[in-house]
């Protein structure tokens, strides 16, 4: 798979990591130019240093040749032009955007934009379909700290294996939003038993994430 990542800092690092690890080839926009040689450092892919809302830099990029485009700039505005231009202009199958105003997201997907991601809403669709779960850091923080993203390992000793998601006693502020179980991701619901081994992503919203794991596994929670 061929996807093109537009502007971000920490969550198109994530996704680079991800998507390269699985051996999808990934091209990077960015207007940061010291940005972009740290990731050139990183990774051996493309990067080009530019504004991905221009039509030459999308093209030197080789957009056309993509399958996946997403948009992650600090600009609502900038990602819906990136993504406007993929669909209608270089006819981009999926584009996906990051939206800082929630109050934009309708908009976003009323106007044919696949995926619209805000804090508010919830991100598992797209960690599913373009990360690999499996090489997640144990926490990420995204949407300016106002959300996290967790990774915890069940062991058999685990006070919530072989119990019910209903059965939990869990924060408010926590959500089990994606199983990982046998290399398969699994949606989560009330009736879902939690086995041993299982790695469960958990999205929070708490200013201090890992005081709430005790309520899962006791004093401490290992990831991988």
């Amino acid at each position: 798979m061929k996807v093109l990542i537009v502007g971000g800092r920490g969550k198109a690092d994530f996704l680079m990591n991800s998507l390269l690890d699985k051996k999808n080839s990934v091209t990077l926009i960015h207007d940061d130019e010291e940005y972009c040689r740290q990731l050139a450092r990183k990774y051996d892919t493309t990067i080009i240093c530019g504004d991905g809302t221009k039509r030459y830099i999308l093209e030197e990029a080789e957009i056309e040749n993509q399958d996946i485009v997403i948009a992650l700039t600090p600009k609502d505005c900038a990602n819906f032009v990136i993504c406007q231009l993929a669909k209608k202009v270089y006819g981009i199958k999926r584009a996906f955007a990051t939206v800082n105003n929630p109050k934009n997201v309708d908009v976003f997907k009323k106007l044919g934009i696949d995926s619209a991601i805000s804090a508010t809403y919830v991100v598992s669709n797209m960690i599913e379909q373009l990360a690999t779960i499996n090489d997640l850091s144990h926490l990420t923080v995204m949407e300016s700290g106002h959300i996290h993203l967790m990774e915890l390992l069940v062991k058999e000793q685990d006070p919530i294996v072989n119990q019910q998601i209903k059965d939990i006693d869990i924060s408010e502020e926590m959500i089990i939003s994606c199983i990982i179980r046998n290399n398969q991701a699994l949606i989560p619901k009330g009736d879902t038993f939690i086995l041993s081994g299982d790695k469960l992503i958990i999205l929070s919203t708490s200013t201090q994430p890992q005081s709430f794991i005790g309520q899962l596994v006791g004093d401490s929670y290992e990831t991988r």
